[in-house]
């Protein structure tokens, strides 16, 4: 944004005039879960692109909107994807078809990846099942391979993590089961 106050200030204004009006748009496009975050990210776009907008603020804000939109509707479509995928994918090693489901299931892969923030669960799509290396994933994130390298060993870390929660927490409803039919 240029250094202006006098642009700081139409910016502010607009801001104040138009929040109510991008939320509501951004409400009957998203899953409500997702409307706080892209009504954050079309304003810090905006704030960024202030100085080079053209036309009325609110048509520009709307265009912003719809992009912000559609790629959140693109994570979740990719998440939910992932989750389709872990769910029905075939045993990799030739065995009976959906075998590793059971697996999966047991061990709550597909909720342990969605209780992963968003950016772990991207960094380790990225490598994992879209097949990129570090420094391919690197570029795709907009960031340097080292960043990338410290993003994904800390994503791996706290996924290790959940897993094994999620595995003693099998454990231990499988205790209780045991203890109970006996």
């Amino acid at each position: 944004m240029g250094e202006s106050a006098d642009d700081w200030s139409r910016f502010e204004a607009e801001y104040r005039d138009s929040y109510q009006a991008v939320s509501r748009y951004l409400r009957r496009r998203l899953p409500p879960d997702l409307v706080d975050d892209a009504v954050s990210e079309v304003f810090t776009i905006a704030l960024e692109r202030w100085s080079t907008r053209q036309g009325a603020a609110l048509p520009w804000l709307y265009g912003i909107a719809r992009r912000v939109a559609a790629n959140a509707r693109r994570s979740l479509g990719r998440a939910d994807r992932l989750a389709g995928r872990l769910r029905d994918e075939e045993d990799p090693l030739g065995g009976e078809p959906g075998a590793d489901t059971e697996v999966l299931d047991r061990m709550g892969a597909a909720r342990v990846l969605e209780r992963l923030p968003e950016r772990d669960r991207e960094v380790l799509m990225l490598v994992s099942w879209d097949g990129l290396d570090p420094q391919e994933a690197a570029q795709a994130l907009g960031c340097g391979k080292a960043t990338f390298a410290v993003r994904l060993h800390r994503a791996r870390r706290r996924l290790e993590r959940e897993l094994a929660r999620e595995i003693t927490a099998v454990a231990d409803q499988g205790s209780m089961t045991e203890r109970t039919a006996t």
